[in-house]
């Protein structure tokens, strides 16, 4: 990981010259030490006041390394925030985001794990309250209702375009249908076999139990919609059960048989 060392390195010196930039935040999985390998990328927070917007005017980015590609995006944690997506050209990939100082007179819960690299001021104090509980995000019997319902309708569009043939709206639907409804789902059988989920679906072998890692392993490859039905309902009935969650099995029932009769 030495390529790594010396960007973030680099980085640290950069920003400690740099009068608008307070102090400067790695999270990810060098924050977590969880899951590093040679592939991991940086990410670093850049807490800064004033107006400059380091996504416009990338210059800076020569004094850290040589930019082979450097995109910015908006960052989905609050408006006014931009990230900035790096790749130098020794291959290491940095994920900047930046972070105005004013934040931390309202904190949010965003961080599971930080290291705090430069902080110029004591500021790191007040980043504490941006942690996040250790509750786990359990799954309500009310939105799995509404999972389940919403999973058939998705279903319905998926039979109705197979049988129009537009392969490739029914592929947009199917990756929506892997994670707005299927992942749910695999998460809280993990949950439920003493396993926290990875973020995203990552990481999956390591926390879904291995019985349902080689199930959905059909949901990657051309299946037939019974398939997937099938697959959907035995996760269900599995957490209908350990949970106490109710199932009007004879509507659901129905309501297969209509969708795979179009």
């Amino acid at each position: 990981m030495i390529k790594t060392d010396e960007i973030l390195q680099k980085i640290v010196t950069y920003f400690q010259t740099e009068e608008s930039v307070k102090m400067l935040v790695q999270e990810g999985s060098f924050a977590k030490k969880e899951h590093i390998d040679k592939w991991s990328d940086l990410d670093i927070n850049v807490w800064f006041e004033g107006s400059r917007d380091f996504t416009k005017e990338l210059t800076w980015l020569e004094k850290i390394g040589y930019p082979l590609v450097a995109v910015p995006l908006d960052f989905p944690v609050q408006k006014e925030m931009r990230s900035l997506i790096v790749i130098f050209d020794n291959g290491v990939k940095v994920d900047f985001s930046f972070w105005p100082l004013r934040l931390l007179e309202s904190p949010f819960p965003y961080y599971k794990k930080y290291l705090v690299l430069l902080d110029k001021k004591e500021f790191s104090e007040k980043l504490i309250p941006f942690l996040q509980k250790e509750d786990e995000a359990r799954i309500g019997e009310t939105e799995f209702q509404t999972l389940v319902d919403e999973f058939y309708l998705e279903m319905h569009y998926v039979a109705k375009f197979l049988k129009r043939g537009d392969f490739w709206f029914v592929g947009q639907l199917e990756a929506g249908i892997r994670e707005n409804y299927f992942l749910p789902l695999l998460e809280e059988i993990a949950y439920l076999a003493g396993k926290k989920p990875h973020f995203l679906g990552r990481r999956m072998a390591d926390w879904l139990p291995t019985v349902w890692l080689d199930k959905i392993q059909l949901l990657f490859r051309k299946n037939e919609v019974v398939e997937v039905f099938d697959l959907f309902s035995a996760l269900v009935q599995e957490i209908c059960t350990k949970r106490g969650f109710s199932l009007d099995e004879k509507r659901l029932a129905k309501l297969e048989k209509v969708i795979l009769s179009v």
